[in-house]
């Protein structure tokens, strides 16, 4: 699925829960506990987080892998047009990362 990004957040947080997402073929929803975020230079900053804030974010399965409750994330996603806030399905080099030294 292809997605025109006009806005981009990144973001660090830690997975809370994880569930396949309800209309999005090969992506599964991950309620993130936000611990940072930060513009994307270039791109509108729609998100705009505060530590503590929960978002409830589709990313891509093939790239959150088996990760799950616990584990922190960071990654850059930015709000749909069906209201639904998108990890971005092809991140660039050290824009997506699982695990304590993501």
């Amino acid at each position: 699925m292809s997605q025109v990004r006009e806005n981009l957040t990144a973001l660090t947080g830690t997975i809370e829960a994880r569930r396949p997402h309800p209309a999005l073929p090969g992506h599964v929803e991950v309620r993130l506990r936000v611990e940072g975020s930060a513009p994307v230079e270039g791109k509108a900053d729609l998100l705009a987080p505060s530590a503590g804030d929960v978002l409830d974010v589709a990313v891509p399965a093939r790239l959150l892998g088996e990760a799950g409750v616990g584990v922190t994330v960071r990654l850059r996603a930015g709000r749909g047009t069906a209201g639904w806030i998108l990890a971005e399905p092809h991140p660039g080099p050290g824009d997506f990362g699982v695990g304590k030294d993501s």
